[in-house]
């Protein structure tokens, strides 16, 4: 587990999800995104203020609407002033292309994310789909009045 942004923690494996009530109390994280295919983990004590599961275990499973919707959420939180636990079963580096998708809707370069996600405190290389990215920010770009009111869109 670790620290990714100002209000991101990372982390990945049953860990988490088996003491969520004392990882919560103990890091003020209220929000999760968790991927897991099938089935999300069971976040063990009281239920996270904010949930999403997502049945991912490969970024390449992410379409560009599953990538605004993740990215979306983070961001969402993010501007509520929550802390955000990007969580998968499968390992943290999986949700490296959760933490792009958000960098690109808070307003980050698409290169500037990039480089980022192959920074500490991820993996690098980064081995990810250029093309695909670059679809996502012409998206973003395209819904940019969708961001200007936390809850819109």
């Amino acid at each position: 587990m670790t620290w990714v942004d100002e209000q991101l923690f990372a982390a990945g494996g049953d860990h988490i999800p088996a003491t969520w009530g004392e990882f919560a109390d103990q890091t003020g994280v209220t929000a999760v995104l968790h991927l897991r295919p099938e089935r999300p983990a069971a976040f063990l004590g009281p239920p996270p203020q904010a949930f999403l599961w997502l049945a991912v275990a490969e970024e390449s499973e992410a379409d560009l609407e599953t990538r605004w919707l993740a990215g979306r959420f983070v961001l969402d939180r993010v501007l509520q002033g929550e802390a955000v636990l990007l969580h998968c079963s499968l390992g943290r580096h999986r949700t490296r292309w959760v933490y792009v998708a958000y960098s690109l809707l808070a307003g980050r370069r698409l290169e500037t994310a990039l480089r980022r996600a192959a920074e500490p405190p991820w993996l690098a290389p980064y081995p990810t789909d250029r093309d695909r990215w670059r679809a996502f920010a012409d998206l973003v770009r395209a819904r940019r009045e969708q961001l200007v009111a936390p809850g819109a869109g």
